[in-house]
């Protein structure tokens, strides 16, 4: 979605333009995000749907279904005239829908909500039933789907113009859903207003995080999300915790409402520190952090957001930095009291290398580079159960397929890990005790001339041509590095029935996120190659 923000502070003032599918608005109570939010529909009034902070939660004991173009339009207009067009109620929605007060007027819409949610039920239901169409999928399906992942704990029953909930497995105990918990009815509302909003929409939701305990923010909006791919979100939080979990979304700092349609706002560089101001300003995370090599596109971002849900997630470019990031926050933390660690790809690190850096809290991956992950034995076949594919097949295929790849780029791969022995060999030559100049030149002539450079190079050799005579599927993973190539050549994306790496990597997050079995089988497997503490090294101890 591309749109043209409001007008931000400056000299001269401006309207950028952005594209995006998530943007999040984040500011302190009082910064004018409400307002931002209104004029974002105020200019695209036909196209927005907006979810007010100020909302009515009151959810009906029982509803009358209607017809179905009364009930769509008074939920997204709130009224319906049946003379008017569609241009003449979106002129009309300011009036109806917002009682003319777009920023502070209490939105109580949960009835038009349910009322359209029961007549589309009904009216699928008499199509169904007349033989005009093929079993469906009401919105309340979807609605009823997303709120029983959420809350595994409860579920919901359909009646005719009513709905019941009961505790999971204990259906004696069912009651009107007019008497659920705050943070239950919430997260029915939101997800029946994502679900029931119009057709490529822009949906903006204040304070998204309101009711909703934090355990439960990240699964809803990335259920939410996934279900309408057709929609741009917008959120308006004070929540820094909230903005986190938007991993991909285009991120605004509002400071300040300047009067006259006017805003002091910073568009956020992602490949920046979050301003330390902003984090006064909104709280801060209390999570501990996890410091990530690349950004927020990356594969290891996209992968440990889902892994590591409790904390959060902070990408720094490179392992230099994530390292000297993990040290500088823990240093104070007297002062923050938060934890950090890192995560660094294994690149051409050598097991004795591990001890040290998990004494700093680095976490080192037991695998040359994240894409390997996505080919561990068991996620594949986990991917190939899922596609309905045979899993042993599938795997002894892919396995076959990388092996034949690696022994095929053996000699470059050698000569890589040679280039990252000598390195390390020749910084050694800088710890020299000597203390003037002319012993210190004999002394670092005798430690270069004490490294034997062909058994260095004999010494890989040996390592990796074993690990293709024994093949050593493993092995490969841990010390095969050549980005991009390792899941194209694998084949594994033909094997299972996808088109490609990006599909590849899709269809793993979309499981991820499904918090069921196999997600957590996914999880675990990830988890396990992240070497951790010194003891935990498991498999690495046998690789180069």
């Amino acid at each position: 979605m591309n749109i043209q923000l409001p007008t931000k502070k400056g000299q001269p003032n401006t309207n950028p333009n952005i594209e995006f599918n998530q943007l999040v608005i984040v500011g302190a109570n009082g910064s004018g995000k409400t307002r931002f939010g209104s004029r974002i529909e105020e200019t695209y009034l036909g196209q927005t749907h907006r979810i007010s902070a100020q909302k009515s939660l009151s959810f009906p004991t029982e509803v009358s279904p209607t017809t179905k173009i009364r009930a769509e339009r008074e939920f997204y207009y709130g009224y319906y005239y049946q003379q008017y067009n569609e241009q003449q109620l979106i002129q009309q929605k300011k009036g109806h829908r917002w009682g003319g007060n777009y920023n502070t007027f209490l939105l109580n819409d949960y009835e038009k909500l349910l009322v359209l949610l029961h007549t589309e039920e009904y009216e699928e239901s008499l199509n169904f039933k007349e033989g005009r169409i093929n079993k469906p999928v009401t919105k309340l399906d979807r609605v009823q789907r997303i709120w029983e992942l959420v809350l595994p704990h409860r579920k919901l029953l359909k009646r005719a113009g009513l709905i019941e909930t009961y505790p999971t497995g204990n259906d004696q105990n069912k009651y009107n859903a007019s008497e659920m918990s705050d943070g239950e009815r919430v997260i029915f509302y939101l997800v029946g207003e994502v679900v029931c909003a119009p057709q490529n929409s822009i949906i903006i939701i204040d304070e998204p995080e309101m009711h909703i305990h934090k355990s439960l923010i990240k699964t809803l909006f990335d259920l939410i999300e996934i279900e309408r791919p057709d929609c741009s979100f917008v959120y308006l939080t004070h929540d820094i915790d909230f903005a986190f979990t938007r991993q991909n979304a285009f991120k605004i700092w509002a400071k300040s409402f300047e009067g006259n349609n006017i805003w002091d706002y910073e568009i956020l560089n992602e490949e920046m520190p979050i301003p330390e101001q902003l984090y006064l300003e909104v709280l801060g995370s209390r999570k501990p952090v996890i410091f990530l090599e690349g950004d927020s596109s990356s594969i290891d971002y996209e992968i440990y957001e889902q892994v590591y849900g409790d904390y959060t997630l902070k990408p720094l470019g490179s392992c230099e930095k994530v390292i000297h990031s993990v040290k500088s926050f823990n240093e104070q933390n007297g002062f923050h009291h938060i934890q950090s660690f890192g995560i660094i790809d294994r690149d051409r690190r050598q097991t004795e290398e591990m001890p040290r850096l998990n004494s700093k809290k680095i976490w080192v991956l037991d695998v040359a580079e994240a894409e390997n992950l996505l080919l561990l034995e068991n996620i594949v076949k986990a991917l190939a159960t899922h596609m309905g594919k045979n899993p042993d097949d599938v795997f002894n295929e892919v396995k076959a397929n990388l092996l034949a790849f690696f022994a095929g780029q053996l000699e470059p791969q050698i000569i890589l890990h040679y280039k990252e022995s000598l390195r390390r060999e020749f910084f050694a030559l800088s710890n020299f005790a000597s203390r003037n100049i002319a012993d210190t030149l004999v002394e670092v002539d005798g430690l270069y001339a004490g490294i034997n450079k062909q058994q260095l190079y004999d010494n890989i050799k040996t390592d990796f041509e074993t690990v293709v005579n024994t093949a050593d599927y493993n092995a490969v993973l841990r010390i095969f590095n050549l980005k991009n190539a390792l899941i194209p050549q694998s084949k594994v994306c033909e094997l299972i029935g996808i088109k490609n790496k990006e599909e590849y990597l899709k269809l793993v997050l979309t499981i991820l996120k499904r918090k069921d079995a196999t997600s957590d089988l996914i999880k675990g497997e990830i988890d396990n190659r992240v070497i951790k503490t010194a003891h935990n090294i498991g498999i690495a101890a046998s690789g180069a």
